[in-house]
């Protein structure tokens, strides 16, 4: 039983999906202030080149 217990505190495996998971969390939490806050015009790109899209998708 001892030998479980310590091969389970000494287990690393899934700490790098944690990780990698904590930092796209991290990620998509600055991306979506950022385009929330708007302090450098990207949300203003955005909304223009989504309606580009959609004029060109509704004239075809």
């Amino acid at each position: 039983m001892m030998k479980l217990l310590r091969n389970f505190v000494r287990d690393e495996n899934g700490e790098d999906l944690i990780e990698y998971g904590l930092l796209a969390a991290f990620v998509a939490a600055v991306a979506t202030v950022t385009i929330i806050l708007d302090p450098i015009g990207i949300k203003g790109s955005l909304v223009n080149a989504f309606n580009k899209a959609k004029t060109a998708l509704n004239t075809n």
